[in-house]
């Protein structure tokens, strides 16, 4: 999104599966040892609707989430993108996070049958317009565009999920998602 309010930064990778997150240069930034965290001149932010909701404030020019729509709704459906969708995935990928007390492929199973109801709840509210909320992209869209990379990386099938893969295509040709992909890619 930051790409998008055509506004300077820089980017740092912080790798969970090293443990970068625990470290206590780390947990300096980020107590919760969680990503991502934005450094803004006021402070840290952390959490993705926290940082979205400052990033449309600061930017309103850059459309980081959409006119056509309530804060309240953006609020709420990213919310549930947070709260729902982004940790199924979590339990998708890495089922072994959740302790050795879990039998990790009933968590994978479990977490990949809620998955499949949340996609074809939006594979339904795509069908009838191109982005989440109408007809140009947002936070939102860039936070599902999120979801559907991580997963088709682990494995994830989207066979019956046409309109969703077509809304990550057409994402992935936006010249400013490439120029974000391709800064993320150097890290």
């Amino acid at each position: 999104m930051l790409e998008k309010a055509q506004v300077n930064y820089a980017l740092r990778a912080v790798h969970l599966a090293k443990g970068e997150h625990k470290t206590t240069e780390y947990l300096f930034v980020n107590p919760k040892g969680k990503v991502p965290a934005l450094l803004t001149d006021t402070g840290v932010i952390t959490e993705t609707p926290a940082i979205l909701l400052f990033l449309h404030g600061q930017f309103q020019h850059a459309g980081i989430l959409s006119s056509q729509i309530s804060t309240v709704e953006a609020v709420s459906d990213l919310s549930w993108f947070a709260s729902t969708i982004h940790p199924l995935i979590t339990r998708y990928c890495k089922p072994e996070l959740l302790g050795v007390s879990h039998d990790i492929a009933a968590v994978k199973a479990n977490a990949e049958k809620q998955l499949l109801a949340a996609y074809r709840s939006i594979e339904e509210r795509l069908s009838t317009q191109p982005f989440w909320y109408g007809n140009s992209w947002d936070a939102l869209d860039i936070y599902l565009f999120w979801t559907v990379n991580r997963l088709k990386r682990a494995g994830f099938s989207f066979a019956y999920a046409d309109t969703v893969i077509q809304h990550y295509q057409r994402l992935l040709s936006d010249p400013v998602i490439k120029r974000a992909l391709n800064k993320e890619r150097a890290l």
